[in-house]
Parts: structure tokens; sequence; C-alpha cells
């Protein structure tokens, strides 16, 4: 059998706050306070299981002043060819996008270079965007890459407007985005209203893995419905399988975490539904699970951000 490839991403997490009791609910379920203490152990059995689908793991350390900060996703976005975009989150959590920033911005490739920050979302400018309200998709010959960001709820069209800025900065910055072309041809942003649907953030309600195609756990999903209006008309591929009816799984399990390497991360309850979709086109599936975490709703993708050298903007650059 031919050697999987080494992988060469890096991903970034970050500790579990010792305040991690006062983080942030949508609901209280009525039992014991969260405990920092066994929310640690469940991150750090996800960051051994990371461990081996990663070239190499930047584990930022907790800040006691932000019990939300293990949810790193929140702070920043990967872009293509080593950019990534600086989030701006609820008033309560701005605190922590700094000390990710710094984090991405040390990550550096030998023979391939360094993380560049390309934009930011600006709170002088009532920008607000979170990273777990912004899925990418992969897309076909119309246009390249899609980003579908959820607002309505913990972000909004003036955040979702400061991450097509940033991909247009990043775009001519790589070289791959010169006049005449259109924009669209290499990436489109998609604003996904959330008002009414009653999920905190997009990645709650709706993932997407290559090979896989969405994951959600209901077909008449009001996200899944938007989202799939949103993309109305694009290219559907072998790799995005977005005409394809999505994977349904329990309602707590609908967020995926993909990793390069078609490896899937997904909640055991999950785990069958994602692997009988994407076995044949060899995605392999690791089952993992954060009681602790989901109780203050924290999912898979919340607690790593991915970069990954090899996410391009296209063949050439």
């Amino acid at each position: 059998a031919r050697m999987a490839p080494t992988p060469t991403c890096v991903l970034l997490t970050r500790g579990v706050s010792p305040g991690f009791a006062a983080a942030q609910r949508t609901e209280d379920d009525g039992g014991a306070p969260l405990s920092a203490s066994a929310a640690s152990a469940e991150h750090e059995k996800l960051v051994d299981k990371l461990r081996l689908h990663a070239g190499r793991i930047v584990e930022i350390d907790a800040d006691d002043k932000h019990p939300d900060c293990v949810f790193v996703e929140d702070c920043v976005v990967a872009l293509p060819s080593r950019g990534f975009f600086a989030c701006n989150p609820h008033s309560t959590r701005r605190g922590e996008v700094a000390a990710v920033v710094g984090a991405a911005m040390g990550v550096s490739w030998p023979d391939v270079g360094p993380m560049f920050l390309r934009g930011l979302a600006s709170e002088r400018e009532g920008e607000r965007i979170e990273g777990g309200d912004v899925l990418y998709v992969s897309g076909g010959r119309d246009t390249a890459h899609h980003y579908l960001v959820g607002v309505g709820n913990r972000s909004n069209a003036a955040g979702a407007d400061a991450l097509r800025t940033a991909l247009r900065k990043c775009a001519v910055a790589a070289g791959a985005l010169y006049e005449p072309m259109e924009e669209s041809t290499l990436f489109l942003v998609h604003e996904v209203d959330l008002s009414g649907t009653g999920w905190l953030h997009l990645k709650s309600a709706l993932t997407w893995a290559p090979h896989v195609g969405f994951v959600a756990s209901d077909p008449r999903c009001p996200v899944l419905e938007r989202a799939l209006a949103c993309l109305d008309g694009c290219e559907a591929t072998e790799a995005n399988r977005m005409r394809d009816p999505p994977v349904l799984v329990p309602r707590d399990a609908a967020n995926v975490l993909s990793l390069p390497n078609n490896a899937v991360f997904a909640h055991p309850s999950a785990a069958e539904a994602v692997r009988a979709r994407g076995a044949e086109r060899g995605v392999k599936v690791v089952e993992c699970e954060q009681p602790e975490l989901a109780r203050a709703d924290g999912a898979l993708t919340c607690c790593a951000v991915v970069l990954d050298p090899d996410f391009r903007w296209g063949p050439n650059y």
C-alpha cells in the first residue's frame, strides 16, 4: 500500500481556561457547574488524536481572564496561499484574538514560507465576525473557493464584507487575482441568515468536508436550506458534493472537523453516517467526543484552526 503523505499542516489549539466555569452557554442544562478540569482532560485527548494528523500543533497558553479561550476557531480564519484573517468576536471574547493572531503569524514552513495576516475585522467599523460562523466549501471551475458566513447572531454583514476584503488582498498578494479577472472566479463570500433558526453559530448547525459534502441534523434545517440557496447555480464537483443529500446525523453532532489527507473528526454518533458517505473516496473518520466542552456550546471545529500550506488559490500560486 502507498504510504500516506506526511502531514504538513499546522494546527493551532489553546488550553482550557482555569475560569472555564464562566464560559458562555446558550442554555443552562441544570447540571453541575462547568468543570475546567473535565474540559481540560477532554481537550488533551482531542489534541493527542489531532497530533497524528498534523505536522505540528501550536498550543497557545490558556488565559484565565477568558473563559471561552479554548474555542480558538472564533479568533482567526485560514485563507488560501498561507493567508489568514483576524476576526472581531463578541465583546466578551475580543481579548482572545491577539494571542491567536500572534501564534498564526509565527507559523512558517521551510522552503514554502510564513503565514500572512491579510486583513482584520474592525471594531470601529462595526465589523463583527466569529470563525464559528465561517464555513469553507471548495468550488469548481466557476468559483474556486466558497466561504459561507452565518450572519444575524454572532456575526454581521459588515463582518462578512471584511472577510471579502481580506480574501481580495490575499489573492492579489499571491498573484492569483489581477486585472481584468473577475474575483468571483476565485472566491465568493455568501451570507447565510441565521436569524430565527435558534443556532449560535453556522457551524453548530452545518459543516462540510471534502468527498463527504454537507453534514446536518435535518434535511429541512433552515440553515442548510439557506446555505444551499446561496450556492444555487454554483458548480458541484466530485470533491464538494454540494448537490448530494446532506449526511444526516443527530442534532448535537452536525459539527465535523476536516483535516488535509482526507481525515474527518466526527462525534461518535455521527461517525457511521460520515464513514458510509466518504469511505469509497478514501475518507478516514476519527471519532471524538467532548461532552464537557459541548455543555458550553463547544464542538470539534471550535477547538482547532487548520493552517495548511497546500491550501492554495490554484495550482500555480
